[in-house]
């Protein structure tokens, strides 16, 4: 085995999660408790939800700016129609909802080929406008029910049930990038689409099923989104798509497409939660939260820019973006 062969299978990304941790454990009051990471694990697990699905769509050499109406547009649906329907129903009309809008940009991205940043733009803003038609502008409280409240404080095995929903989710996209066809086809088509036409794949197919996988994650952590906040908001989330695009780059996956991987979304997912538990227990000003946010994202970016070029060849390790 070459020296330094098994530092080449770990992302970058990774080491960077586990230093940011240690850093944080050493330096930030009560963020080592247990209770605290709890927390910091609950928050995370609906950003690393929704992150698969912009993974995939990333990997394809797309990009999904929608996440945050979906999510806002089913939390409305859900709790207008828990009265008559219940929680369950609701909460399938809102998962529903979701792939429903999933399902409109992947026709028009895939089948008529206009771009996803138009697209999914154009989606975000008709989603806002929905939501905040059917709640009539203002936020609409759930009707009292213990099964509602259930995915955000139930648990599972001692777990909470959003924290096993996220590792489920990224087990799923685990399993569809390293052991499916359609993953190894989704890698293709975002390295290069014309090659991967010629070599007999279905770009269009391909590229819409992608955008239909991203539309059922977005779907499973709007239940749980909605369920924690107990009503149905208008402009819930709204920076969603920003923030699982920041995770994926500070994870490692380019938006370029053809490279990613589940664990390069559990590392940035990791890291944006850590960062954001930090600031609030060192009592940091929303401002200078959100300049460190940014700072962080930049420098994590740049860091494994760095790692994969000069650093690689001096210490002769080869990085790997890819699974």
């Amino acid at each position: 085995m070459r020296p330094g062969g098994a530092l080449a299978r770990i992302p970058v990304s990774v080491v960077i999660a586990i230093l940011f941790f240690i850093i944080c454990a050493l330096f930030v009051p009560r963020f080592a408790s247990f209770g605290n990471l709890e927390n910091v694990a609950r928050i995370a697990a609906i950003l690393a939800i929704v992150s698969c699905g912009q993974a995939v769509v990333l990997i394809l050499g797309g990009i999904e700016f929608s996440f945050g109406s979906s999510v806002a547009l089913a939390s409305v649906v859900s709790v207008m129609l828990l009265p008559a329907a219940g929680p369950a129903p609701a909460f399938a009309a809102g998962i529903a909802t979701v792939v429903l809008v999933g399902l409109v940009n992947a026709t028009l991205i895939a089948a008529l080929g206009l771009p996803a940043v138009v697209v999914t733009l154009g989606t975000l803003m008709i989603g806002h406008g929905l939501a905040a038609s059917l709640a009539g502008g203002l936020p609409l409280d759930a009707a009292a029910s213990a099964l509602f409240k259930w995915p955000a404080v139930g648990e599972v095995f001692g777990l909470p049930v959003a924290v096993v929903c996220a590792a489920a989710a990224l087990a799923c996209l685990w399993f569809i990038l390293s052991r499916t066809e359609l993953g190894r086809r989704f890698y293709l088509v975002g390295a290069n689409a014309p090659a991967a036409r010629l070599s007999g794949i279905g770009v269009r197919a391909t590229t819409f099923t992608g955008y239909l996988i991203a539309g059922v994650f977005c779907g499973i952590a709007s239940v749980i989104l909605t369920s924690r906040v107990g009503s149905g908001q208008p402009n819930l989330m709204s920076d969603l798509p920003f923030q699982t695009i920041a995770a994926c780059a500070i994870g490692g996956i380019p938006l370029s497409g053809g490279r990613g991987s589940a664990l390069h979304v559990l590392a940035g997912v990791a890291v944006i939660a850590m960062l954001n538990n930090a600031v609030v227990l060192l009592n940091f000003p929303v401002a200078a939260q959100q300049l460190l946010i940014a700072f962080v994202i930049v420098a994590s970016v740049l860091a494994q820019k760095l790692a994969s070029s000069s650093l690689a060849v001096l210490l002769g390790l080869r990085w790997r973006s890819e699974p």
